[in-house]
C-alpha cells in the first residue's frame, strides 16, 4: 500500500479518503469538474494525465458541462488545459450552424432531461424559470438541459454528482439542495453524494468544506427520500403526486402570467445618484447608467445579491429593461445558477412590467442566431476572429457552436444594450473570474467596438466594489501591462489605438 501511495499524484492521494463511497472513475471525473470550476488548472492537468484514455470522452463532457455551472471563461480555460495535456477521445454531436430540426430536438431533449432530474417537480421548475424571465426559461430548457446536459457519453447520475463538486465555489445555497435532490432522482445514493461533497476541501478549501458540511446538516435528511423527486411507478400514485406537486408553487410570488411584475407607478426611484457612483472619477462619455449596469452585473456575477439589489433600486423603470439585459448576460460569464438567484432577488425588489416583453421573447427568430453571433463576434474580435475560431474548434468543435449561437447569437446580440455596453458588463464580470486571456480579449473588444481607453479604464476602476481591493490592485497592474503591450504593437503598426493611458 505504501508503494502504491507513492506512485499516486498529490491530488489522488488527497482524495483517497472518499474511497469506498465513490468508484475510482466517478472520483476522477468529479475532481475534473471541481478543478475546472475552481480554475485550478495545474491540478486539473495532473488529474487529467491520470485519467484512462477510455474515459477521455466522459472527461471532456465534464469540462464542457461546466459552461452551465460556471460560465464560458472557466470552461475554455479547462478545455485549453486538457488539450495541452492530450485528449485521445471526445464526443462531437453538435453541428454549426444548427438546423431548425436540431433546435426543436434540443427543446424536446431538455424537457426529458428536466423530467429525469426534477421528477414530479419538473413542471414547477419550468414554470419558475420562465416566470423569472422568458429568455432565461428558454435558455434553461433549450441550452442548459437540452444542448448541454442531454448529451450522450455520460449518465445523468454522474453528471449530477460532478455538478455538486463544481458548485462548491458558487455559494448558491438553493441550488445545493436542489442538486442533492436531482442526484438522488437520477439514481445516486446519499453515500455517493456525501462522497463528492467530501471532495470540497481539496478542490475549494476548508472554508467551503465547512459551508457544505453545515448545509448537509441542515438538509433534514430524515425527511428526504432516497429516490429524490422521482415519480412513483404506480400510475395512480403518479397521478396523485402530480395533482399536488404540479406547476403552481404556493410558496412563491412568481406567476406564469407575469402578474407579479410591478406597475410603473408603484416603483419609487431615489432622486440622488448611487453613493458608489459618486466616488468614481468622472469619465467623459461614461454615463451613470452605464456604470450602474456594469456594477449591478458584477455584483450578480459575484453573488453579492444585497449590493446588486441596492444598485437596482437606483434604476428608473424605463432603465430596467437595459438593467435586466446586463444581469442576463452573466449567464455567459458565471453560469445559470448565479443568474437564477440574481433574477429571483430582483423580483423581490421589484421589476417593472414594461421591462419584460413576453411576446417578443416567445417569438424570437431562432434561425438568426448563427448570423447574429458572427456579426457580434466580428465587431468585438475584428481581424483576430478567424484565429480565435480555429483555436476554439481545436479544443472542441461543439463549444464553438455554443459560443457562436448561444453566447453571442442568443445572449450578447439581444437588444436594449449596445455592444460597447455589453463589453463593459463583460469586463466588470470577468475581472473577478481570474480568466485573464478572455479578459484581455474583451479589453481589446471594447476598444474595437468604439469605447475609449478612458471609458474602459473607468469601468475597471469599479473592480473593488464587487471583487475587493486585492483584485483591484491586480487589475491596476494588469491594465498597465495591457497598455504597454498595445503601445509596443502600435510601434510595429499592428494597431491604430491612440493615447493609451497608463493609469
Amino acid at each position: 500500500f505504501f508503494f502504491v501511495a507513492l506512485n499516486m499524484s498529490a491530488p489522488a492521494r488527497a482524495l483517497r479518503h472518499i474511497q469506498g463511497r465513490l468508484d475510482a472513475r466517478t472520483t476522477q471525473l468529479a475532481a475534473i469538474a471541481g478543478y475546472t470550476a475552481s480554475g485550478n488548472l495545474s491540478t486539473l492537468a495532473k488529474v487529467w494525465a491520470e485519467l484512462p484514455e477510455s474515459d477521455h470522452a466522459a472527461g471532456s463532457e465534464v469540462v464542457l458541462q461546466n459552461i452551465a455551472t460556471n460560465g464560458i471563461p472557466r470552461t475554455l480555460m479547462g478545455l485549453t488545459t486538457i488539450t495541452e495535456v492530450g485528449v485521445k477521445d471526445r464526443l462531437i454531436v453538435d453541428n454549426w450552424p444548427s438546423t431548425a430540426e436540431q433546435r426543436k430536438g434540443f427543446h424536446e431533449a431538455g424537457l426529458e432531461t428536466i423530467k429525469t432530474l426534477y421528477g414530479h417537480k419538473h413542471l414547477r421548475y419550468q414554470d419558475r424559470v420562465r416566470a423569472l424571465h422568458p429568455a432565461y426559461g428558454h435558455w434553461c430548457i433549450d441550452f442548459m438541459y437540452g444542448r448541454v446536459r442531454s448529451r450522450p457519453g455520460m449518465d445523468q447520475k454522474t453528471r449530477a454528482l460532478c455538478e455538486l463538486v463544481a458548485l462548491g465555489g458558487q455559494i448558491v445555497h438553493p441550488q445545493f439542495r436542489a442538486g442533492v435532490l436531482m442526484a438522488l432522482t437520477a439514481g445516486a445514493t446519499l453515500e455517493e453524494i456525501r462522497g463528492v461533497l467530501d471532495m470540497t476541501e481539496e478542490v475549494w478549501g476548508s472554508g467551503r468544506q465547512a459551508m457544505y458540511d453545515a448545509l448537509w446538516q441542515d438538509l433534514d435528511l430524515d425527511n428526504i427520500s432516497e429516490t429524490g423527486w422521482r415519480l412513483p411507478e404506480d400510475p395512480a400514485e403518479r397521478e396523485k403526486v402530480m395533482a399536488t406537486e404540479g406547476a403552481i408553487d404556493p410558496n412563491t410570488t412568481l406567476r406564469p402570467d407575469f402578474s407579479h411584475l410591478k406597475s410603473v407607478k408603484d416603483i419609487v426611484t431615489p432622486t440622488w445618484r448611487h453613493p458608489l457612483v459618486t466616488t468614481f472619477r468622472n469619465v467623459e462619455g461614461l454615463r451613470d447608467q452605464q456604470r450602474l449596469y456594469a456594477l449591478i452585473a458584477a455584483n450578480a456575477n459575484a453573488g453579492l445579491l444585497s449590493s446588486m439589489r441596492h444598485g437596482w433600486a437606483f434604476l428608473k423603470p424605463s432603465e430596467q429593461r437595459a438593467g435586466l439585459e446586463a444581469v442576463l448576460e452573466i449567464a455567459v460569464f458565471a453560469g445559470h445558477h448565479r443568474l437564477h438567484n440574481a433574477l429571483r432577488t430582483l423580483h423581490e425588489e421589484g421589476i417593472a412590467d414594461i421591462a419584460v416583453d413576453v411576446e417578443a421573447e416567445d417569438t424570437v427568430d431562432y434561425t438568426k442566431f448563427p448570423e447574429n453571433g458572427e456579426a457580434v463576434m466580428s465587431m468585438i474580435y475584428t481581424n483576430t476572429l478567424p484565429g480565435l475560431t480555429k483555436s476554439i474548434q481545436k479544443m472542441h468543435p461543439d463549444i464553438w457552436a455554443w459560443i457562436n449561437e448561444w453566447a453571442y447569437g442568443q445572449v450578447l446580440a439581444r437588444p436594449n444594450l449596445t455592444v460597447v455596453e455589453r463589453e463593459f458588463v463583460a469586463l466588470a464580470c470577468m475581472v473577478g473570474n481570474a480568466t485573464f486571456p478572455q479578459l484581455r480579449s474583451h479589453m481589446r473588444g471594447a476598444l474595437n467596438c468604439g469605447a475609449t481607453t478612458d471609458e474602459v479604464r473607468g469601468i475597471l476602476d469599479q473592480t473593488s466594489t464587487a471583487w475587493g481591493q486585492s483584485t483591484q490592485q491586480y487589475m491596476d497592474g494588469y491594465w498597465m501591462a495591457f497598455v504597454k503591450g498595445h503601445r509596443e504593437a502600435k510601434a510595429k503598426k499592428e494597431t491604430d489605438l491612440e493615447n493609451l493611458p497608463m493609469i
